[in-house]
């Protein structure tokens, strides 16, 4: 069994769950960058380059890099709500 070192196992499980349904993925590019995907999930994978989250649309995207999965926050990212909330604010 292949095990992920990114994240706590729960978060793993989630995205595991999540295979093949239609969700809502935020996260950052590779130019920090947010990106919202609403694509389903293909897969979570390991490479040479590390642990990613593939969408049915073939983005693939690093999992220390996600920062939400249907509403749910990841590691690192649980108050990304409200820094959104603030910046919309000014």
């Amino acid at each position: 069994m292949e095990t992920f070192e990114t994240l706590a196992q729960g978060y793993v499980d989630l995205l595991r769950q999540s295979i093949g349904q239609k969700v809502i993925l935020d996260y950052f590019n590779e130019y920090r960058e947010y990106k919202s995907s609403p694509s389903p999930l293909k897969r979570i994978a390991k490479s040479e380059e590390g642990e990613f989250v593939e969408t049915a649309l073939g983005v693939r995207i690093p999992l220390n890099r996600i920062i939400a999965l249907n509403g749910v926050y990841f590691p690192g990212y649980e108050d990304y709500e409200e820094v959104l909330s603030a910046r919309c604010s000014r």
